[in-house]
């Protein structure tokens, strides 16, 4: 596999205020579905220890057409219904190219 087929991002969501916990439970369980999903290489849920209301989600695909994929499932059977609703604002994306490293193919 070319290494410049896969697609990265960092996603940061921010939850209404208390809510962060909640977010991080609902984006495991939207976790524990991609890991089926073809070409999901990483799917990592990280709280950030300096906001308690802010996930930051690690995503790594085999290419776009996999990410594609996941991401375009009906929102309900991916569990991201749960998600939006527990959102103070829409999420940020930080679109990458992963290169290499350890846990990568």
């Amino acid at each position: 596999m070319e290494t410049s087929e896969r697609v990265g991002r960092y996603v940061r969501m921010v939850a209404v205020e208390g809510q962060g916990p909640e977010l991080a439970a609902a984006l495991l369980r939207v976790a524990d579905g991609m890991a089926s999903q073809p070409g999901c290489l990483a799917y990592v849920v990280n709280a950030a220890p300096d906001e308690p209301d802010t996930v930051w989600v690690t995503e790594t695909w085999a290419d776009a057409t996999a990410s594609d994929a996941a991401l375009n499932r009906d929102i309900g059977e991916a569990g991201l219904g749960a998600v939006l609703e527990l959102l103070s604002a829409p999420p940020e994306y930080i679109e990458v190219t992963p290169l290499g490293g350890p846990g990568l193919p």
